[in-house]
């Protein structure tokens, strides 16, 4: 079976994770850290070809069986025409949850880089019953963290540029999600007034939404109507380049914990979505341990156990076109590249992009 391998700053092992329940929307963009979610257009071409019923999402505290969690995993079908049919399904083993997805997402997709989303072949597991850990763990810096119900992975706050997703403006679509090197993703819980999303505005504000899983096993729930969350932008000079440093957590501040979770009247903990930072996850509650080293993560790796953790290191290739890391991340797609394309955003040859483009890792 193919496991999830991803870097992170402590701890190494098989990774945990799951997925989420979309629902179509129609909503406001989301405000993070004082920042607007950027507000795109020119979405895909959309067709109705596949409709799922869908599981009613359980309240925040409900214990649920691996059985029911495993139910949970499902897509609405296909809505983009252009990509590939969505794929989210997931099973018991044991005492892990098994989650199986492509990573296409099953709702509107807006073309915020070069490329479209292809087919991914995941398989991420999660325990069925976490287990609080004697301290937190940091999240991955690159990569995932997590899985929505609809199978697409869950990143976190940062970009490549070690920088807030929300520095680079127009990476994200309204609904919180861009593709990139290493494949579509999310990075936050964003609703729309032009599109369909994960949720609309009006269900994230009615009550949480089971959102995903995280790898430790915790679910994630929306709860930008809610909560807040109890980190401070404190340095403002560093919000391009390295967020965690940027924000502070103030214990109080805030309704959640530095983890942006809290547990309920029952004793449940759960995860929630907030329009501030962490925007997801400020840290791991449960006992999780992540491959490779520093504070990075990423979707699972290949077939052949190489390391599909992360996007490539832009640095050099950034230097060598003569442009800013950050022009060279905007601009990449999923792999394939589509060398056209990304010279003519920047303004440079396509024999000169392909040259400085290192390959994608794992591939």
């Amino acid at each position: 079976m193919q496991k999830t391998t991803q870097p992170l700053r402590r701890l190494h092992t098989v990774i945990l994770l799951v997925a989420v329940v979309a629902a179509a929307c129609s909503s406001t963009s989301n405000e993070v850290s004082g920042e607007t979610a950027p507000n795109t257009t020119d979405a895909a071409p959309t067709t109705s070809t596949t409709e799922i019923e869908q599981a009613p999402t359980p309240e925040p505290g409900s214990a649920l069986s691996c059985d029911e969690a495993a139910a949970l995993f499902t897509t609405k079908g296909s809505v983009n025409a252009n990509l590939a049919d969505p794929i989210s399904e997931a099973t018991c083993d044991g005492d892990q949850l098994v989650v199986t997805s492509n990573g296409i997402p099953d709702y509107t997709y807006i073309r915020t880089s070069p490329g479209d989303p292809n087919p991914q072949d995941y398989t991420f597991e999660f325990p069925g019953s976490p287990t609080f850990a004697s301290e937190t763990t940091d999240v991955p810096a690159l990569g995932a963290l997590g899985v929505a119900l609809n199978g697409v992975p869950i990143y976190g706050s940062t970009e490549g540029t070690g920088g807030d997703v929300l520095s680079l403006e127009g990476a994200l679509s309204e609904c919180g999600s861009h593709n990139g090197p290493t494949g579509f993703h999310l990075h936050l819980l964003g609703t729309s007034t032009t599109t369909d999303c994960i949720f609309t505005a009006e269900e994230v504000a009615s009550a949480p939404q089971l959102f995903g899983y995280a790898f430790d096993g915790f679910p994630i729930y929306t709860g930008n109507a809610q909560y807040t969350s109890s980190w401070e932008l404190t340095d403002e000079t560093l919000f391009a380049t390295d967020t965690w440093s940027a924000h502070s957590y103030v214990a109080g501040s805030g309704d959640l914990d530095e983890c942006n979770g809290l547990t309920d009247a029952d004793g449940n903990y759960a995860y929630y979505t907030t329009d501030s930072f962490p925007y997801t996850l400020g840290c791991f509650r449960g006992e999780v341990e992540l491959g490779g080293g520093g504070n990075g993560g990423g979707p699972p790796a290949g077939e052949d156990g190489g390391d599909a953790a992360g996007p490539p290191d832009l640095t050099d290739a950034a230097d060598q076109l003569g442009i800013s890391v950050e022009e060279l991340e905007a601009a990449l797609g999923q792999p394939p590249f589509d060398f056209d394309a990304i010279a003519e955003q920047l303004g440079v040859s396509a024999a000169d992009v392909e040259a400085a483009i290192p390959a994608p890792p794992g591939r």
